[in-house]
């Protein structure tokens, strides 16, 4: 467990807190591309415990700026796109997306006073459908050419979610493979069989809990510490060291992405800090098409997703629902100080220690892991049971990865029949 002091280091991210200044050392995705359009050029964004306007002007071109003009503090969402910034709805002073005035209109001509005017703004880029910011100290690092954001000729689509819970609740989960098999084998089986007519229950849950299902019992996990972070595997009944599910795994990037995925569908899960009791949510997920297919996409589409249901329950109709709905039950901030972790967490342990030893290189001065300086290139990340372009079978360039002992390895329970009784 952990003191109270070490659960608000751990979880609060506004200006000038340790997490906070952690977190603003990296690009975080703030919205899909195409929310941003002609009819629809302004959103309300809250990052990082701070409320700005993202906007694009006439020209296409982003910004992300404080929200209040410098004038007469009127809410720039209000504005007007034009070709150089948002024009205030107040009184007509024009921001760029580097936050300096560019037009004061009521001013006597040949004023040098809008010169003198800036309001804060931060850098943002677009990739893969995603609008992406970065809020730290200049010069911002570069966007990681991560795979997913990179491949060509693949079919990409987006989904958000705005969650009632704090970012760590979401990123604990995904250093603990051992809720599959409950969370979602388990007690997901069980909630949508609740939906089923009483006489088609007994049937599924067989279905969903059989022979093959990945939320089988695992009989140990383990994890690598690796230069972007964690990667996680699972050993589950049935199954050998030389499955894919142990030999090559999936990984958590730090400091807040999990990659996940099966067969021909590969996805990012991006937590965004909006603030100490809310995470902003997006998913970017890609098809990747048979060899000899050809996908044509002009843009990538979004959906923003219920979280609950009209009577105000966590929706836990798909495996993604059920995820948020455990980090939703958890309350805004969970209480650690109370927490018992046994053998099957040492996952999130190992991933609290490395969150406080990078915050720790912040306050020293120095740079934490994963910020990119230099381009490296496209990064072909691992991923389990799933196909990479250009390659016939799964595992893709990791398919003859050597099967080492990871760095650390947590043996689990023996199945107990009475599991799935």
């Amino acid at each position: 467990m952990l003191t109270a002091a070490q659960n608000q280091r751990l979880t609060r991210v506004g200006p000038g807190t340790p997490m906070g200044e952690l977190m603003r050392r990296y690009w975080h995705p703030i919205a899909p591309s195409a929310e941003l359009n002609a009819d629809n050029p302004t959103k309300e964004v809250r990052i990082l415990g701070e409320d700005l306007v993202l906007y694009r002007d006439a020209k296409g071109t982003l910004g992300l700026i404080e929200p209040s003009c410098a004038h007469r503090k009127a809410n720039l969402s209000y504005g007007i796109p034009e070709e150089n910034g948002i024009r205030c709805a107040y009184h007509g002073w024009i921001f760029n997306e580097a936050g300096q005035c560019v037009d004061q209109p009521s001013e006597p001509e040949g004023s040098k006073f809008k010169d003198k005017v800036r309001i804060k703004a931060y850098p943002v880029q677009e990739k893969a459908g995603i609008v992406f910011a970065y809020m730290g100290p200049s010069p911002a690092p570069m966007l990681p050419r991560w795979d997913l954001l990179e491949w060509d000729n693949v079919e990409r689509w987006v989904v958000a979610m705005e969650l009632p819970c704090n970012w760590l609740q979401c990123m604990d989960n995904s250093l603990d493979p051992v809720h599959f098999e409950w969370l979602h084998n388990y007690w997901g089986s069980w909630v949508l069989g609740m939906e089923k007519p009483p006489e088609e229950r007994e049937a599924w849950k067989k279905q969903m809990q059989g022979e093959g299902a990945r939320g089988r019992h695992e009989v140990k996990v383990g994890f690598d510490r690796f230069e972007y972070g964690v990667i996680k595997r699972r050993l589950m009944t049935g199954d050998t060291e030389e499955n894919e599910w142990w030999r090559i795994g999936h990984p958590v990037l730090f400091p807040n992405i999990l990659r996940v995925g099966q067969q021909r569908n590969h996805g990012f899960q991006m937590r965004t800090p909006m603030d100490d009791t809310h995470t902003y949510h997006i998913v970017l997920r890609v098809r990747v098409p048979e060899i000899g297919e050809v996908v044509e996409q002009t843009e990538v589409p979004y959906k923003y997703e219920n979280v609950f249901k009209n009577d105000g329950r966590i929706r836990a109709d798909w495996v993604l629902g059920q995820d948020q709905a455990a980090w939703i039950m958890q309350g805004p901030i969970s209480d650690r100080t109370t927490e018992a972790l046994g053998v099957t967490d040492v996952g999130i342990i190992l991933y609290r220690k490395v969150l406080e030893e990078q915050m720790q290189i912040v306050e020293d001065g120095g740079e934490p892991m994963n910020v990119h300086r230099e381009d490296k290139g496209v990064i072909v990340l691992p991923q389990e049971h799933s196909y990479y372009p250009g390659y016939e079978v799964t595992g893709g360039p990791f398919r003859d990865k050597p099967n080492l002992k990871p760095l650390i390895e947590a043996q689990l329970a023996p199945e107990i029949d009475a599991n799935f009784a």
